[in-house]
């Protein structure tokens, strides 16, 4: 058996010597701290090989899933993906291979799963793995050699100004009116549904002689300043205080419903949900000729390519800048 021992500081291997338990232990002591370091190197006897215990993967994944801290709603994606799985064939984690995992991705697509469930069910998948990984339970190298799926290229669905003007006028009021006011809000602010959900009174503060809101972006976590505009201000006056949130409780489902019916009857006809919102929000302001650092930061982006994906529509604004320019007149020919 060859063990390699690998560090940033200088040792002395101090004992070796043959547990109780079968493990080869290894005692180094090292002058880093005063009065030296132990530390100990464990590995089993036999084929030179750690020897991993042998784990049901959907077993392993099921109690990763329920151990979690992760939200409810989010251990969805997990427990379907476990079902796909037991369909496809457990095995034990120390038996899983690249070719395994690749098999797995090609029955995810024969069972008529669309590209991005494909990449979601693995993307957990991937992170139970890595979970493994840190227990010493699985190699993760496996995972470089997968092909992943890619990323399918989508069209952004969002309304241009005419059709969300058209959509203001054909307000319903009555009781989809919390719904309607949310779905504006969110057209004028990008706010996610959760983000609008869960705003309250006290998040919107005054600066100087505007409204902003300081609230806690919930995908990410961070606390964010966000500056409304004028149209944005206007709604919120217009709303009655019933308490400490701004808008009434909803579901995302009966949101998209009532935004259905309403879209349809404004004369819309585009597959709109109430992610539109946001999508919308970040065109307007492409449209609009706001830099594109200035829309990340507004639409609360981490990353530029994020941002970056709406660059249908910075063509259109491409486009646009180069009709701009002169036509010349042509001279006329020498004699």
């Amino acid at each position: 058996m060859n063990i390699k021992l690998v560090s940033n500081f200088k040792f002395t291997v101090t004992s070796i010597h043959y547990a109780p338990d079968g493990e080869l232990r290894i005692e180094l002591s090292s002058e880093a701290n005063e009065g030296g370091s132990l530390y100990q190197y464990k590995a089993s006897l036999g084929g030179g090989t750690e020897e991993l215990p042998s784990i049901s993967l959907a077993g392993y994944i099921k109690e990763y899933t329920e151990k979690s801290p992760i939200k409810e709603k989010s251990k969805d994606p997990y427990r379907q993906m476990v079902k796909f799985l037991e369909r496809y064939g457990d095995r034990t984690i120390d038996k899983v291979t690249t070719e395994y995992l690749q098999g797995f991705i090609t029955f995810l697509q024969a069972a008529g799963l669309s590209a991005n469930t494909v990449r979601l069910y693995f993307q957990k998948l991937t992170c139970v793995l890595h979970n493994a990984y840190r227990e010493g339970l699985f190699d993760d190298r496996i995972l470089l050699r997968v092909q992943r799926v890619k990323r399918p290229k989508e069209r952004k669905c969002f309304l241009t100004e005419t059709e969300l003007r058209r959509m203001a006028r054909g307000r319903r009021h009555g009781s989809h009116e919390n719904v309607e006011s949310m779905f504006l809000f969110s057209c004028l602010t990008g706010l996610r549904f959760g983000d609008i959900t869960r705003l309250r009174w006290k998040d919107v503060k005054r600066e100087g002689k505007h409204l902003c809101l300081e609230f806690l972006q919930q995908k990410t976590g961070t606390r964010e300043t966000l500056p409304l505009c004028e149209g944005a201000e206007e709604l919120l006056r217009g709303l009655e205080r019933r308490g400490e949130r701004v808008f009434g409780p909803v579901t995302n489902q009966h949101a998209n419903k009532v935004l259905k019916q309403w879209i349809k009857d404004s004369g819309v006809r585009k597959p709109a949900t109430f992610h539109t919102g946001r999508h919308t929000f970040c065109v307007l302001l492409l449209t609009n000729e706001v830099p594109i650092f200035t829309v990340q930061q507004l639409m609360c982006h981490s990353d530029i390519s994020t941002t970056k994906v709406y660059a249908d529509i910075l063509n259109r604004t491409k486009y646009k800048a180069v009709r701009r320019l002169p036509i010349l007149e042509p001279g006329k020919k020498a004699v």
